[in-house]
């Protein structure tokens, strides 16, 4: 048992002076005042006396509109500065959140989950527009529908996307007032509260006619009208403004002081440090008007607030290792705060827009609040924070479930394994395609580690599909992460690849994932990812016995990959192990070094590497890992060549498009010109193989041939997919 004495109290509600808080099994046992609590009987049983003079007990703080990006990273860094619930608005695929979420609800050392899932928006709107793996809605019909798939997902509130683009330079389409209406209603039924995005004054009057329960965001560019703020008021509704975000988007320069306040920044890892200071990733506005003015926004809440609108504070934070956005998890909560006072509320209201008013819009019954029977959530700050709202930023202890959370450990941690991100997104180009490079949430990822990009946004658009091949929840997190650098692969400039290769990179995908899981089961213990890119199978497949994975590539593949999976955990007791080298330095050396066994049987997978590789650089990558494979050894191999370029079809799509398209990035980067059989080739170097026609294996999924692939159309390549087993021992020597 837990026992703080003399704090001052905010409840949820109100301010008690100089009480005692008992905390047992993980919930709140009394709430007494200091000066009757050494006479009950359970004060004599606490194993810790906490003296809580000078400060100030809160219920943990909620923070009610974040996104915590696929990592466990940014739940370990709210609770540091006492956040211990987190409601993710937008998070996906399924597996992921739901991952998320468990994890979260059985780990003290996290803030706990709730989470939206996938949000609900049009056709080409927004997200969708850039996420186009994402499902949408088309139309009120399939409302229903939508939020039962929600609900069986483990969606805590629905959350809707009316948006169209004003923001980010585009004009899209957006979800109509008729089927807003019909997700409301819907999630009503099923018993979920329903969020609204909003972009302007226009979306927000769709949001509150349709009935949603509450509006996210309020518009930078106009305040609110007077009778819209009436509506919100007379009809209920909450309001999360989001202003650390907005004042952000708008470049407005006070949050970034944060990074000064010696309450905060000492207790942050280095990649969030470098964001709040330069970041500029993640942002609501990414094409600025001149009507912008943060201003508008603060205008805004204060009449909502003089209203008698319900507010809660949600910062919108949605930076992570990789992504630099200067809304900091944990810590724009404060900011957040301390803009709701300057909007008109006083610190003890905008305590309760970050406690108790969340914990009702989100039916979080069991928090919010300081009472016996409920979660002993509590976070204790140095000062009066019921008077000077800045004081919540000054945190010394934070318990989840009465759990003290060893904050000095976390400190440490960033301090022993964080590193400063470097320039923020974007793309430079070399003197030729071929020399292209893609800065990704400061990791460069260069010439071919680049292409990785066009892989991982097949998988995550496969992995949105309701008939999917398989699922890929880190391809997804690479296509959040990746931002506008994605655009060579998934915009317009991609469109000429992605008519060409279809279904390819999933047909491929399933082809190997199957192809690994035999190889196991057959005995293989090692597996080894040549020039790995962004692959996910150690994290992802459901391996039938214990592996050791090794993922050999460059370092700025391998670097902006180990930022996306942070907090993640391979499956199933297989072991990761990425290995740095370049394939043409001594990658066999680097593998011994990392504990590679050439004693033990290996499954080898060389996939997307052939064509990157001149015949004499290909038969020497087969040499190499042919003196590395003891018997029973497998591999499997794709092999296609720069022929494929030189295609009727192909020909005529490059000739009819410029430069910059992403197909000539790849046509500059293809160096296979060997015309000699695959199967002769692994023959050659020890290898007993067959092949699998595309064709048979696009009809044995139900997909159909990929058109740059199809025998039965004029002028195609061919692309050959094959796996072996070793028929030589490798050469003692």
């Amino acid at each position: 048992m837990i026992r703080i004495d003399h704090a001052r109290v905010f409840d949820g509600e109100g301010v008690l002076d100089d009480v005692s808080v008992f905390v047992d099994a993980g919930r709140v046992a009394a709430v007494t005042p200091t000066a009757t609590a050494a006479a009950d009987p359970a004060a004599a049983r606490a194993d810790e006396v906490i003296d809580g003079t000078g400060h100030t007990l809160l219920p943990g703080l909620i923070d009610g509109h974040t996104h915590v990006m696929g990592t466990l990273h940014n739940l370990r860094l709210a609770l540091t500065f006492g956040v211990t619930t987190e409601v993710d608005l937008f998070s996906f695929p399924a597996d992921l959140t739901g991952w998320l979420c468990d994890t979260a609800a059985h780990r003290d050392d996290l803030a706990d989950l709730r989470s939206a899932g996938t949000v609900i928006c049009a056709p080409g709107g927004h997200p969708a527009a850039t996420m186009p793996f994402l499902p949408t809605l088309d139309g009120p019909a399939a409302a229903g529908d939508q939020v039962r798939l929600r609900q069986k997902e483990g969606a805590h509130v629905i959350k809707l996307m009316l948006d169209d683009g004003c923001h980010h330079g585009a004009d899209l389409p957006a979800l109509d007032p008729v089927t807003v209406a019909a997700v409301a209603d819907a999630a009503r039924s099923a018993g979920l509260p329903t969020v609204a995005h909003v972009a302007d004054v226009a979306t927000v009057r769709t949001a509150l006619e349709a009935g949603v329960d509450a509006v996210t965001h309020v518009p930078p560019t106009a305040p609110l009208p007077q009778e819209v703020v009436y509506r919100a008021a007379a009809e209920g509704r909450f309001f999360i403004p989001t202003l650390a975000m907005m004042e952000m988007s708008c470049g407005a320069p006070g949050g970034r002081a944060l990074a000064a306040d010696t309450r905060i920044a000492g207790r942050l890892p280095a990649d969030a440090l470098a964001a709040l200071t330069g970041g500029t990733e993640g942002l609501c506005v990414t094409v600025p008007s001149p009507e912008l003015d943060f201003g508008n926004a603060l205008e805004s809440t204060r009449r909502l607030h003089a209203s008698g609108v319900r507010l809660v504070a949600g910062s919108d934070a949605n930076n992570a290792p990789g992504r630099a956005c200067p809304v900091v998890h944990g810590v724009a909560l404060h900011r957040e705060l301390e803009l709701l006072v300057a909007a008109g509320l006083s610190p003890v209201e905008a305590l309760r827009a970050a406690t108790a008013t969340p914990a009702r819009l989100f039916g979080l019954s069991d928090r919010g609040r300081i009472a016996p029977g409920l979660r002993a959530d509590l976070v204790l700050v140095e000062g009066d924070a019921t008077n000077d709202i800045t004081a919540t930023r000054a945190v010394r202890r934070v318990w989840r479930r009465g759990v003290p959370f060893d904050r000095e450990a976390a400190r440490a941690a960033w301090r022993s394994g964080a590193q400063v991100p470097t320039a923020g997104p974007g793309s430079a180009v070399g003197s030729g395609s071929a020399r292209v490079a893609t800065t990704v949430g400061g990791a460069e990822l260069t010439a071919v580690g680049s292409t990785a990009l066009a892989v991982a946004a097949a998988r995550a658009a496969e992995s949105g599909r309701p008939d999917r091949l398989f699922q890929d929840p880190v391809a997804v997190q690479v296509a959040v992460a990746a931002g506008g650098a994605l655009a060579a692969w998934s915009g317009p400039r991609g469109e000429l690849l992605r008519q060409a290769m279809g279904d390819y990179f999933a047909l491929r995908t399933r082809y190997f994932d199957d192809w690994l899981r035999e190889a196991v089961a057959a005995g293989c213990r090692q597996v080894v990812v040549l020039a790995a890119g962004l692959d996910a199978r150690a994290f992802r497949l459901d391996w039938p016995a214990p592996v050791r994975v090794f993922e050999i590539d460059r370092a700025d593949v391998l670097t902006f990959k180990d930022k996306i999976i942070t907090g993640r955990v391979p499956l199933f007791g297989s072991e990761r192990i990425p290995v740095t080298c370049d394939l043409r330095d001594d990658w066999p050396g680097a593998l011994r070094e990392h504990g590679f066994d050439p004693g033990l049987p290996t499954a080898w997978l060389v996939e997307g590497i052939m064509v990157y590789l001149t015949e004499e650089e290909g038969d020497g990558l087969l040499a190499r890992l042919g003196a590395l494979s003891a018997p029973a050894s497998r591999i499997a191999v794709e092999y296609g060549s720069r022929a494929m370029f030189h295609t009727g079809n192909t020909r005529t799509a490059l000739d009819a498009t410029t430069g910059t398209d992403t197909l000539h990035t790849l046509a500059a980067l293809w160096r296979n010109e060997s015309t000699v059989d695959p199967l002769a080739r692994l023959a050659a170097h020890g290898w007993t193989a067959t092949t699998r026609e595309l064709a048979d294996l696009a009809a044995e999924h139900g997909r159909p041939t990929p058109a740059a692939f199809d025998p039965r159309q004029p002028g195609t390549a061919r692309i050959t997919l094959l796996s072996g087993h070793r028929h030589t021992s490798p050469d003692p020597s």
